[in-house]
Protein backbone atom coordinates (compact mmCIF):
# COMPACT_ATOMS: atom_id res chain seq x y z
CA UNK A 1 0.00 0.00 0.00
CA UNK A 2 1.83 3.38 -0.96
CA UNK A 3 0.11 5.65 1.67
CA UNK A 4 -1.91 7.67 -0.48
CA UNK A 5 -5.66 8.19 -0.30
CA UNK A 6 -8.84 9.28 -2.27
CA UNK A 7 -10.09 12.58 -1.69
CA UNK A 8 -13.68 12.68 0.01
CA UNK A 9 -15.90 13.97 -2.01
CA UNK A 10 -19.08 16.40 -0.85
CA UNK A 11 -21.80 16.39 -3.46
CA UNK A 12 -24.33 18.49 -1.22
CA UNK A 13 -23.47 21.18 1.14
CA UNK A 14 -26.01 20.94 3.92
CA UNK A 15 -25.76 20.75 7.65
CA UNK A 16 -24.65 16.95 7.50
CA UNK A 17 -21.59 17.36 5.58
CA UNK A 18 -19.42 18.49 8.58
CA UNK A 19 -20.49 14.93 10.26
CA UNK A 20 -19.78 13.60 7.09
CA UNK A 21 -16.19 15.08 6.63
CA UNK A 22 -15.40 14.19 9.91
CA UNK A 23 -16.47 10.61 9.93
CA UNK A 24 -14.40 10.42 6.74
CA UNK A 25 -11.38 11.93 8.23
CA UNK A 26 -11.61 9.75 11.31
CA UNK A 27 -11.96 6.45 8.97
CA UNK A 28 -8.61 7.90 7.51
CA UNK A 29 -5.98 6.94 9.72
CA UNK A 30 -7.09 2.81 9.31
CA UNK A 31 -5.64 2.09 6.47
CA UNK A 32 -2.24 3.63 7.49
CA UNK A 33 -2.53 1.52 10.52
CA UNK A 34 -3.31 -1.52 8.36
CA UNK A 35 0.01 -0.87 6.04
CA UNK A 36 1.66 -0.31 9.54
CA UNK A 37 0.41 -3.61 10.55
CA UNK A 38 1.31 -5.37 7.26
CA UNK A 39 4.78 -4.12 7.40
CA UNK A 40 5.55 -4.92 10.98
CA UNK A 41 4.30 -8.72 10.43
CA UNK A 42 6.49 -8.42 7.69
CA UNK A 43 9.27 -6.94 9.79
CA UNK A 44 9.18 -9.93 12.20
CA UNK A 45 8.52 -12.64 9.65
CA UNK A 46 11.73 -11.69 8.18
CA UNK A 47 13.30 -11.09 11.30
CA UNK A 48 12.55 -14.34 12.80
CA UNK A 49 13.06 -16.31 10.09
CA UNK A 50 16.29 -15.07 9.16
CA UNK A 51 17.55 -14.69 12.60
CA UNK A 52 18.20 -18.21 13.30
CA UNK A 53 20.37 -18.47 9.61
CA UNK A 54 22.25 -15.67 10.50
CA UNK A 55 23.08 -17.10 13.81
CA UNK A 56 23.97 -20.58 12.58
CA UNK A 57 25.77 -19.23 9.21
CA UNK A 58 29.18 -20.47 9.17
CA UNK A 59 30.28 -16.17 8.87
CA UNK A 60 29.24 -15.65 11.96
CA UNK A 61 31.02 -18.43 13.81
CA UNK A 62 32.29 -17.30 16.75
CA UNK A 63 35.53 -19.33 16.04
CA UNK A 64 35.69 -19.85 12.53
CA UNK A 65 33.93 -17.12 10.68
CA UNK A 66 36.69 -14.89 9.66
CA UNK A 67 37.94 -17.85 7.93
CA UNK A 68 35.02 -18.94 6.43
CA UNK A 69 34.04 -16.08 5.17
CA UNK A 70 38.05 -16.49 3.47
CA UNK A 71 37.02 -19.88 2.34
CA UNK A 72 33.41 -19.03 1.09
CA UNK A 73 35.21 -15.99 -1.30
CA UNK A 74 38.09 -18.26 -2.07
CA UNK A 75 36.08 -21.48 -2.92
CA UNK A 76 32.48 -20.60 -3.82
CA UNK A 77 31.55 -23.81 -5.44
CA UNK A 78 30.70 -26.94 -3.87
CA UNK A 79 32.10 -28.50 -1.33
CA UNK A 80 33.16 -31.59 -0.48
CA UNK A 81 35.57 -31.59 2.46
CA UNK A 82 37.25 -29.03 5.08
CA UNK A 83 39.74 -29.38 7.81
CA UNK A 84 41.32 -26.91 10.67
CA UNK A 85 44.28 -26.71 11.89
CA UNK A 86 45.52 -27.98 15.59
CA UNK A 87 45.77 -24.21 16.28
CA UNK A 88 42.87 -23.23 14.54
CA UNK A 89 44.61 -20.59 12.77
CA UNK A 90 44.12 -22.16 9.28
CA UNK A 91 41.35 -23.87 7.46
CA UNK A 92 40.67 -25.45 4.24
CA UNK A 93 37.87 -26.75 1.70
CA UNK A 94 38.10 -28.67 -1.05
CA UNK A 95 35.94 -29.54 -4.13
CA UNK A 96 35.92 -31.46 -6.80
CA UNK A 97 38.34 -29.59 -9.09
CA UNK A 98 40.09 -27.35 -6.37
CA UNK A 99 41.31 -26.87 -2.75
CA UNK A 100 41.66 -23.64 -1.25
CA UNK A 101 43.42 -22.68 2.30
CA UNK A 102 43.12 -19.42 3.78
CA UNK A 103 45.12 -17.89 7.28
CA UNK A 104 45.86 -15.09 9.30
CA UNK A 105 45.23 -11.91 7.98
CA UNK A 106 42.79 -13.39 5.41
CA UNK A 107 46.30 -15.20 3.96
CA UNK A 108 44.62 -17.52 0.96
CA UNK A 109 46.02 -20.08 -1.51
CA UNK A 110 44.31 -21.61 -3.80
CA UNK A 111 45.53 -25.09 -6.11
CA UNK A 112 43.11 -26.13 -9.07
CA UNK A 113 43.69 -30.40 -8.38
CA UNK A 114 40.76 -32.71 -9.55
CA UNK A 115 39.78 -36.04 -7.53
CA UNK A 116 41.00 -35.09 -4.12
CA UNK A 117 39.74 -37.40 -1.39
CA UNK A 118 40.77 -36.06 1.79
CA UNK A 119 42.43 -33.32 3.22
CA UNK A 120 43.77 -32.74 7.01
CA UNK A 121 46.68 -30.43 8.76
CA UNK A 122 49.79 -32.11 10.50
CA UNK A 123 51.13 -30.37 13.81
CA UNK A 124 52.97 -27.76 11.84
CA UNK A 125 49.87 -26.43 10.26
CA UNK A 126 50.49 -27.72 6.92
CA UNK A 127 47.73 -29.10 4.31
CA UNK A 128 47.87 -32.25 3.30
CA UNK A 129 45.64 -33.71 0.41
CA UNK A 130 45.44 -37.16 -1.26
CA UNK A 131 44.25 -36.74 -4.74
CA UNK A 132 45.33 -38.41 -7.78
CA UNK A 133 46.75 -41.55 -6.18
CA UNK A 134 49.23 -39.57 -4.54
CA UNK A 135 49.84 -37.65 -1.03
CA UNK A 136 50.68 -34.22 -1.35
CA UNK A 137 51.84 -32.03 1.49
CA UNK A 138 51.65 -28.02 1.41
CA UNK A 139 55.05 -26.48 0.66
CA UNK A 140 54.94 -23.02 0.69
CA UNK A 141 52.43 -21.82 -2.46
CA UNK A 142 53.17 -25.47 -3.83
CA UNK A 143 51.91 -29.18 -3.51
CA UNK A 144 55.05 -31.13 -3.41
CA UNK A 145 54.29 -35.52 -4.00
CA UNK A 146 54.90 -37.26 -0.01
CA UNK A 147 54.63 -40.68 -2.39
CA UNK A 148 52.47 -42.74 -4.68
CA UNK A 149 49.36 -43.56 -1.95
CA UNK A 150 45.91 -42.93 -2.07
CA UNK A 151 44.22 -42.22 1.41
CA UNK A 152 41.03 -42.12 2.01
CA UNK A 153 40.81 -40.60 5.28
CA UNK A 154 43.91 -38.64 6.77
CA UNK A 155 44.35 -36.87 10.13
CA UNK A 156 47.48 -35.08 11.54
CA UNK A 157 49.65 -36.36 14.44
CA UNK A 158 52.35 -34.81 16.58
CA UNK A 159 54.96 -36.05 14.43
CA UNK A 160 53.59 -36.18 11.04
CA UNK A 161 50.35 -37.53 9.04
CA UNK A 162 48.75 -40.66 9.57
CA UNK A 163 46.93 -42.25 5.87
CA UNK A 164 44.51 -44.81 5.78
CA UNK A 165 43.60 -46.11 2.29
CA UNK A 166 40.71 -48.27 1.17
CA UNK A 167 42.33 -51.49 1.73
CA UNK A 168 42.69 -50.62 5.35
CA UNK A 169 46.69 -49.98 5.44
CA UNK A 170 47.41 -47.37 7.64
CA UNK A 171 50.52 -45.78 7.61
CA UNK A 172 52.48 -43.19 9.97
CA UNK A 173 54.20 -40.82 8.00
CA UNK A 174 56.83 -37.95 9.47
CA UNK A 175 56.82 -34.28 8.63
CA UNK A 176 59.08 -34.98 5.87
CA UNK A 177 57.36 -37.71 4.34
CA UNK A 178 59.38 -40.87 5.12
CA UNK A 179 57.41 -44.03 6.74
CA UNK A 180 57.18 -44.26 10.66
CA UNK A 181 54.90 -47.47 11.02
CA UNK A 182 52.25 -48.83 9.63
CA UNK A 183 49.87 -51.61 9.94
CA UNK A 184 46.53 -53.13 8.58
CA UNK A 185 42.85 -52.71 9.88
CA UNK A 186 39.64 -53.99 8.44
CA UNK A 187 39.05 -52.37 5.51
CA UNK A 188 35.59 -50.44 5.83
CA UNK A 189 34.06 -47.49 6.14
CA UNK A 190 36.68 -46.57 8.59
CA UNK A 191 36.51 -43.23 10.64
CA UNK A 192 40.03 -42.28 11.66
CA UNK A 193 40.61 -39.33 14.08
CA UNK A 194 43.90 -38.43 16.46
CA UNK A 195 43.40 -36.99 20.44
CA UNK A 196 44.73 -34.41 22.12
CA UNK A 197 48.36 -33.38 21.73
CA UNK A 198 48.39 -36.04 18.41
CA UNK A 199 49.84 -39.11 20.37
CA UNK A 200 47.08 -41.18 19.94
CA UNK A 201 45.15 -42.21 17.18
CA UNK A 202 41.10 -43.82 17.20
CA UNK A 203 40.40 -46.10 14.00
CA UNK A 204 36.19 -46.85 13.80
CA UNK A 205 35.28 -49.57 11.54
CA UNK A 206 31.84 -51.33 11.83
CA UNK A 207 31.36 -50.83 15.47
CA UNK A 208 34.61 -51.89 16.33
CA UNK A 209 37.03 -49.07 18.05
CA UNK A 210 40.97 -49.92 17.96
CA UNK A 211 43.33 -47.02 19.63
CA UNK A 212 46.82 -46.93 18.17
CA UNK A 213 50.15 -44.71 19.29
CA UNK A 214 50.10 -42.30 16.42
CA UNK A 215 54.04 -42.84 15.98
CA UNK A 216 54.69 -46.43 15.99
CA UNK A 217 51.38 -48.07 15.55
CA UNK A 218 51.38 -50.00 18.28
CA UNK A 219 47.87 -51.02 19.14
CA UNK A 220 46.58 -50.42 22.53
CA UNK A 221 43.69 -53.33 23.11
CA UNK A 222 40.78 -51.93 24.67
CA UNK A 223 37.91 -53.63 26.61
CA UNK A 224 34.81 -52.46 25.00
CA UNK A 225 31.06 -53.91 26.43
CA UNK A 226 29.36 -52.61 23.25
CA UNK A 227 29.13 -51.89 19.40
CA UNK A 228 30.30 -48.34 19.49
CA UNK A 229 28.10 -46.08 17.45
CA UNK A 230 30.17 -43.19 17.77
CA UNK A 231 33.62 -41.73 19.86
CA UNK A 232 34.95 -38.25 21.08
CA UNK A 233 38.34 -37.48 22.09
CA UNK A 234 38.54 -35.41 25.20
CA UNK A 235 40.50 -33.19 26.74
CA UNK A 236 43.36 -35.60 28.39
CA UNK A 237 45.13 -37.67 25.75
CA UNK A 238 44.29 -40.88 27.11
CA UNK A 239 40.56 -39.99 27.47
CA UNK A 240 37.64 -40.61 24.98
CA UNK A 241 33.90 -40.72 25.36
CA UNK A 242 31.85 -43.83 23.63
CA UNK A 243 28.16 -43.62 22.26
CA UNK A 244 26.99 -47.34 22.09
CA UNK A 245 24.94 -48.47 19.21
CA UNK A 246 21.93 -48.48 18.66
CA UNK A 247 21.78 -44.21 19.05
CA UNK A 248 20.65 -43.09 22.39
CA UNK A 249 22.36 -46.25 23.92
CA UNK A 250 24.07 -45.42 27.40
CA UNK A 251 27.37 -43.97 26.88
CA UNK A 252 30.79 -43.65 28.98
CA UNK A 253 33.97 -42.11 29.12
CA UNK A 254 36.77 -44.61 28.79
CA UNK A 255 40.49 -43.96 29.79
CA UNK A 256 42.72 -45.68 27.18
CA UNK A 257 45.59 -46.59 29.40
CA UNK A 258 44.25 -47.91 32.83
CA UNK A 259 40.53 -49.44 31.00
CA UNK A 260 38.47 -47.65 33.60
CA UNK A 261 35.20 -46.54 32.28
CA UNK A 262 32.65 -43.73 33.69
CA UNK A 263 29.30 -43.74 32.96
CA UNK A 264 27.67 -40.58 31.22
CA UNK A 265 24.76 -38.89 32.92
CA UNK A 266 21.69 -40.00 31.06
CA UNK A 267 19.86 -37.26 29.34
CA UNK A 268 23.45 -35.51 28.21
CA UNK A 269 23.36 -34.02 24.16
CA UNK A 270 26.08 -35.42 22.76
CA UNK A 271 26.63 -34.19 19.15
CA UNK A 272 29.30 -35.81 16.25
CA UNK A 273 32.07 -33.48 16.35
CA UNK A 274 35.85 -33.66 16.32
CA UNK A 275 37.85 -32.51 18.88
CA UNK A 276 41.30 -30.30 17.70
CA UNK A 277 44.37 -31.84 18.62
CA UNK A 278 46.18 -28.43 19.46
CA UNK A 279 43.40 -26.71 21.38
CA UNK A 280 40.05 -27.96 23.73
CA UNK A 281 37.43 -26.97 20.60
CA UNK A 282 35.19 -29.31 18.85
CA UNK A 283 34.31 -28.59 15.20
CA UNK A 284 31.61 -29.96 13.13
CA UNK A 285 30.81 -29.71 9.30
CA UNK A 286 27.99 -26.93 8.38
CA UNK A 287 27.56 -26.30 4.70
CA UNK A 288 30.91 -27.54 4.07
CA UNK A 289 32.36 -25.18 6.09
CA UNK A 290 33.94 -25.95 9.91
CA UNK A 291 31.72 -24.48 12.65
CA UNK A 292 32.17 -24.51 16.59
CA UNK A 293 30.46 -27.59 18.22
CA UNK A 294 29.57 -28.24 21.64
CA UNK A 295 31.93 -30.25 23.58
CA UNK A 296 30.57 -33.82 25.07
Amino acid sequence: MSGRESAVTTGRKNARAPARNTRARSLRPWPLTLASAVSLGLLLYVATTSLPYLVSSPTTDPNFGALNHCLFKAHPEARLGWAVSPDASRAAVFGAHSVATCGPANATTRHDLTGALAIAFDADNHLWLSAGNRLLREDGATLRPMGDFQPIALAGHAHGMLALDASGQLVSVSSTGSVLAQTQVPASTARLSVGAGGVLAAVLSDGHLRVYDTRSLSHRPLDVPCQVETMWWLDAPEQLMIGCSPTGAPSFSLDVRTGERTPVPEGRALAPARRLSGRPLYVQGCDGFPCTAPPP
